[in-house]
C-alpha cells in the first residue's frame, strides 16, 4: 500500500476496531467482567480519539492501464509473471501511475491478485466486479483474508465505523 497519511491512519483505526470486537467477544468468567468493561470503555475511548484524528485523503491524479499478458517493471513481478508463461496461464496487468510519479502494479490471474505498492507486495483473491485486492483472502483455501481491502492504486479502502 501507499506510504500515506489516510493509509496509515486507516490501518491504525482498523487495528483498534478490531481490538475492541475482540475485546467484546472474549468470555471470561463472570468476576472479571467489570475488568473487561473497564477495558472496553478505555479501548473505545483511545478508539474514538483516533477517530478524531482523521486526515484528508492526499489528492492524486491517476493514469490507469490495463494490460492483458502486460509485462510489469517490477523485478518480482516479473518473476511471477514469468513462472506464468512457463505454465501456459494468462494474466493481467493493472498499472496506476500517479502525478506524483508513483508505480502501483497489480498482476491479476484466475481470480488471485499479486500487488507492489509503496515497495511492499500484496498477495490475495482480486474481486472483479469491485476492482480491489482483498489482502490474504483465498476462496480455494478457505482463507478469509487481513481485512484489508486495496485499491488498484494501492489506496487501503476503509470508511470509519460510525458506531465509534
Amino acid at each position: 500500500m501507499l506510504k500515506t497519511a489516510w493509509n496509515e491512519w486507516s490501518l491504525k483505526a482498523l487495528q483498534l476496531e478490531t481490538a475492541v470486537l475482540a475485546l467484546e467477544e472474549i468470555d471470561l468468567p463472570e468476576e472479571m467482567h467489570a475488568l473487561q468493561e473497564a477495558a472496553e470503555e478505555k479501548l473505545l475511548a483511545l478508539a474514538r480519539a483516533w477517530k478524531a484524528r482523521q486526515p484528508q485523503r492526499e489528492p492524486r491524479t491517476w493514469e490507469r492501464q490495463t494490460l492483458p499478458d502486460g509485462m510489469p517493471r517490477d523485478a518480482e513481478l516479473k518473476d511471477l509473471v514469468e513462472g506464468f508463461k512457463e505454465d501456459g496461464k494468462s494474466w493481467t496487468l493493472l498499472r496506476a501511475t500517479s502525478d506524483l510519479k508513483e508505480v502501483v502494479e497489480t498482476v491479476v490471474s484466475e481470480g488471485r491478485a499479486c500487488m507492489a505498492a509503496g515497495g511492499e507486495y500484496y498477495l490475495g483473491q482480486w474481486d472483479a466486479k469491485e476492482s480491489v485486492l482483498e489482502v490474504g483472502r483465498d476462496d480455494d483455501a478457505d482463507e478469509p483474508g487481513t481485512g484489508l481491502v486495496l485499491e488498484p492504486t494501492g489506496e487501503l479502502q476503509y470508511t470509519p465505523d460510525p458506531e465509534l
